[in-house]
């Protein structure tokens, strides 16, 4: 099956999940998010709370300068944006920063679709040293 430009990110993803191993790094992901709630009372203003989910968000329906965190394997690994300071982390201390909120959201989704099929820690941590690597190159 091949995906078309015009299909939502949803619509990707649940094919992929269809396709992928049974332990890849989608499938043992755990997504947590800051985003926009309705107000509990009418009269309030909107709410900004840390979701958490086993499904992918849809980012364009996150606020900008949002926190997104995908936490691979029960934590073993975690791949951060820090979307205030516009930042991607591959480890605490390991991190990428970028200009502008959109290319920080485009390359955290770049790197966890170089991620997401891999099967096993190893792999994933080789592949996210690779891409810090050729981003710091870039720089």
């Amino acid at each position: 099956m091949r995906i078309a430009a015009n299909e939502s990110i949803f619509e990707m993803t649940t094919y992929m999940s269809e396709t992928l191993p049974i332990n890849s790094a989608a499938r043992n992901a755990l997504w947590v998010y800051t985003a926009v709630v309705e107000p509990r009372f009418s009269g309030a203003p909107a709410l900004v709370e840390s979701k958490r989910s086993y499904e992918m968000p849809d980012f364009n329906s996150l606020p900008e300068g949002a926190d997104i965190a995908v936490e691979l394997y029960g934590g073993a690994i975690t791949l951060r944006l820090d979307g205030a300071q516009r930042r991607v982390y591959i480890r605490r201390y390991e991190y990428v920063s970028f200009s502008s909120d959109e290319e920080a959201r485009h390359r955290f989704l770049t790197l966890w679709r170089e991620v997401e099929a891999l099967d096993s820690i190893a792999e994933v941590e080789r592949a996210t040293d690779e891409w810090l690597e050729r981003r710091r190159q870039r720089v």
